[in-house]
């Protein structure tokens, strides 16, 4: 499952104001790592966003569009199918 960036940013925030209010230093450390990790998946998301997809991932989303169609198609199909036996 995919993430916004916006959605991203928010844990990240979210986590860095953790670690901030944190009194534990193993726990702050966590929530330091888990506010990376938001960063990290806030940037990957933003380049899906701005269209900058790695060629395996346009090939994944033409293979799933491809797999969509062949669905309603199949499903069109059948519902014809149903409307005949009526």
């Amino acid at each position: 499952m995919r993430f916004s960036a916006e959605f991203c940013r928010i844990q990240e925030k979210t986590q860095r104001d953790l670690a901030e209010s944190e009194t534990l230093e193993s726990r702050k450390e966590i929530a330091l790592r888990a506010a990376a990790a938001w960063q990290a998946q806030a940037q990957e998301a933003e380049e899906q966003e701005d269209g900058k997809y790695s060629p395996a991932e346009k090939l994944d989303a033409t293979i799933r569009a491809e797999f969509a169609a062949e669905d309603k198609d199949s499903l069109e199909q059948e519902n014809r199918m149903d409307d005949d036996k009526s």
